[in-house]
């Protein structure tokens, strides 16, 4: 089986942009969508039945980022427990193309959109958690959680990207194996705070870390 992806489409009013694709094979249309996003930031979340699965995609995605393909500001890769609990895994800090570094935005994606009481384990979520208090409190980001509940279910694997919304299509396309998607869009003042997050967690966390 060979995966195709549709051509995408995007347009722009008053800076809201609408963006649209399709995966399909030789059998017709696996998957479809639009989103339209207030900005140009979209978070795409994937379900994959395992934490192999999820960090095959991460490393397809972190090529994709550096051989120019796509724009994406930071992922993360994350596995619920059985009993629903959402281990972050320490990733890559590949430097991305705006100078962010992935695991420290992946970090910062993290403490901003997954409830507190749900995150175990997490990746040194230290400075990054504690950098994400402006970008917590946006109201916009309880859109998002709400958006995001029942996606990564107990014993499964996630990535969670920020991306730009317009490579969101792209980025979807390759995850071919996950069980789910779903991409939202993300307001320029918490997608601007994440990256100002990030920032700060980056000047204070020890080289090499």
């Amino acid at each position: 089986m060979s995966d195709e992806t549709k051509p995408t489409s995007a347009t722009a009013s008053d800076d809201v942009v609408v963006v649209s694709g399709a995966v399909a094979d030789e059998y017709g249309v696996l998957a479809e969508g639009a989103v339209a996003v207030q900005g140009d930031h979209a978070l795409v979340v994937a379900r994959f039945a395992d934490t192999t699965a999820a960090r095959a995609i991460y490393e397809d995605l972190l090529m994709a980022e550096i051989d120019g393909a796509v724009h994406i500001d930071g992922v993360l890769v994350v596995k619920a427990d059985d009993d629903g609990r959402i281990h972050v895994e320490k990733m890559t800090d590949h430097s991305t193309r705006t100078g962010l570094k992935w695991g420290i935005v992946g970090g910062v994606v993290a403490a901003v959109f997954l409830p507190a009481t749900l995150v175990a384990g997490a990746v040194a979520l230290g400075a990054a958690g504690a950098a994400a208090g402006k970008a917590r409190n946006l109201s916009h980001r309880l859109d998002v959680e709400e958006e995001l509940k029942g996606v990564i279910t107990p014993g499964t694997s996630g990535i969670l990207a920020l991306v730009t919304a317009t490579d969101a299509p792209a980025v979807e396309a390759k995850m071919p194996d996950a069980q789910e998607i779903k991409t939202v869009p993300v307001d320029e003042a918490t997608a601007g705070a994440i990256k100002e997050a990030a920032t700060e967690a980056e000047a204070v966390t020890p080289s090499g870390n």
